[in-house]
């Protein structure tokens, strides 16, 4: 299987975040990508390539000018130098001034546990690379790709960061390969991806299928519940399946199984995007569903089963000493 990489992915490195008002060791480490490459390198059997730049285009097909500014200027940082939101406006109705200062940068992000410095930016492009050359290839020959992209994706929405994520690598391949085929992306991370829902919500052109952790417990509290069909030409193509915290496995592939034959009902897809978060895994720091290193080869199967052009997308997956195996467990499946 290719492997998509850029070392530039590495450069993006915040220490801290805040969490419930205090500081915490940030979760989306440097070391998570170092657990992932040593699992391919002792398995073998993975061609890993260093993707090109994608076109500024492909960005700007979903994300805002203005908010692509805004990252962009992050760069002009000094090298100790983080911005952590912690202001937000709360009225849309007033205009918005230059933004680039700490503290009006909440117009642009919807938490306070995502940072960003100077290298932010290159990182962010170089992990939507990833997803891009992974897209084409798939395109090109029909064969199922992994991007590991860092940072992830899912959060991130046309104009605004947050939950690690600046750049929704999802819908921007997803945007890429509407012009040959249709679109089911399918969100298989602990919490539910609010930025690639948004994006889409008011479309039929991508169906957006997620499973994850109840947002009556979990981040990001305000979207992912199962009433949210979508708006407009969206309606019926958002299927969200919430779970409590702790749920079996056995309930997790029943409910992911179950949701995935009605989302299948509605749309047929050409292509698979596969939003893979490993923080369902037992033992994960900021996630609690109990999904073990041969549940993550069932449901690399299960995937694998549906016969689909498939791109594989790294979303989150915290507990740094098992990262690697599962990511690599459930890739196997694909070979």
């Amino acid at each position: 299987m290719k492997i998509f990489y850029s070392s530039l992915q590495k450069k993006h490195v915040i220490k801290k975040e805040v969490y419930n008002g205090k500081a915490h060791p940030y979760n989306d480490k440097v070391t998570r990508v170092d657990s992932i490459l040593k699992a391919f390198r002792h398995a073998g059997n993975y061609e890993i390539i260093v993707p090109e730049i994608l076109p500024y285009d492909a960005i700007s097909n979903v994300h805002d000018e203005d908010y692509l500014h805004f990252l962009e200027s992050s760069q002009n940082l000094k090298n100790d130098e983080i911005i952590c939101p912690y202001v937000f406006p709360c009225d849309n109705r007033i205009s918005r001034h230059e933004p680039f200062i700490p503290k009006r940068a909440g117009y642009y992000c919807f938490d306070a546990g995502t940072s960003l410095m100077n290298n932010t930016w290159s990182a962010a492009v170089a992990s939507a690379s990833t997803a891009y050359a992974a897209a084409i290839h798939t395109k090109k020959t029909g064969e199922p790709t992994y991007a590991l992209c860092r940072p992830p994706g899912h959060h991130a929405s046309k104009n605004m960061f947050g939950g690690y994520c600046y750049l929704n690598n999802a819908a921007i391949i997803a945007k890429y390969l509407l012009k040959s085929g249709s679109v089911m992306i399918v969100d298989f991370d602990y919490h539910h991806g609010n930025g690639t829902q948004s994006i889409f919500y008011d479309s039929s052109e991508v169906f957006y299928f997620s499973i994850h952790a109840h947002p009556l417990v979990e981040y990001p509290y305000f979207t992912g519940f199962e009433e949210e069909k979508g708006i407009d030409d969206g309606v019926n193509y958002n299927m969200n399946v919430p779970l409590m915290p702790l749920s079996s496995p056995s309930e997790y592939f029943k409910a992911l199984l179950n949701g995935m034959n009605k989302a299948f009902q509605v749309m047929e897809p050409d292509y698979l995007i596969l939003s893979a978060g490993f923080d369902i895994e037992a033992g994960d720091p900021i996630g609690h569903f109990n999904i073990s290193i041969a549940d993550f080869n069932r449901l690399g199967r299960e995937f694998r089963a549906m016969n689909k052009k498939t791109i594989i997308l790294q979303e989150g997956g915290y507990l740094v000493s098992a990262l690697g195996g599962n990511v690599e467990s459930f890739l196997s499946a694909f070979h």
